[in-house]
């Protein structure tokens, strides 16, 4: 794990449990059943920062799933920032009731992070999706055949969700598995590498578990 300490959702976390836990004991001074009901939503809240650790299989050549979740599209675009040309996309849809923290797919250095404004469309419209805001993460990697080939973690606001945090900035190397932000309360990523490079693992409707699924491995 790089950096001067581990970053964990938990921590994120915390002002919201508290916020909650003072609303459900507000609620619970007007009437028994509305305590009762921001008991629940506390404790489905400290529920939604959970951060299990896990342990990468990180095989080399193997770029493992950016999140957890439903893959929603398999299927080529035209490359923007950092990965040019055709290239070869697997759509990850979060619900609020999945992990939400992403992870590195492989060993590789983060060299650019981009941020672009947009809309907050429900995240598992894959197509309305495409305008939604989002940041761009973008990663340089070497194959075990000793190639450089760029690829991009893409993360992207839903509609329940207004923040994306960051834990890794430019310059940084991670290894497979390793942390990379959140996003809060349902949303969607993306993997992009150039169309070619790598076979496709997974198919649309198959759910992935973020650092443990492997969903494309290195021509």
């Amino acid at each position: 794990m790089t950096g001067r300490h581990e970053p964990r959702a938990t921590r994120e976390g915390i002002p919201f449990v508290v916020a909650s836990t003072i609303v459900a004991a507000l609620l619970g001074r007007v009437a028994s059943w509305a305590g009762w009901l921001g008991v629940a939503f506390t404790a489905w809240v400290a529920w939604f920062f959970r951060d299990p650790d896990r342990e990468c299989p990180a095989e080399p050549g193997v770029l493992y799933s950016p999140a957890d979740g439903l893959v929603t599209a398999v299927d080529e675009v035209d490359g923007e920032w950092h990965v040019t040309g055709r290239a070869s996309r697997v759509v990850i849809f979060l619900s609020p009731l999945d992990v939400h923290v992403n992870r590195a797919p492989l060993n590789a250095r983060l060299v650019g992070r981009r941020r672009e404004p947009g809309r907050a469309l429900p995240a598992f419209l894959v197509a309305g999706a495409g305008t939604n805001a989002r940041q761009l993460l973008a990663f340089d990697a070497d194959t075990p055949a000793g190639h450089a080939v760029p690829f991009v973690v893409v993360q992207v606001v839903g509609f329940l969700v207004r923040r994306i945090v960051t834990w890794r900035w430019p310059g940084e190397a991670v290894s497979a598995g390793d942390r990379l932000g959140m996003l809060r309360f349902g949303s969607r990523t993306d993997l992009v590498l150039p169309a070619g490079t790598a076979d496709i693992l997974v198919a649309r409707g198959q759910r992935v578990v973020a650092g443990i699924t492997p969903v494309a491995r290195f021509r």
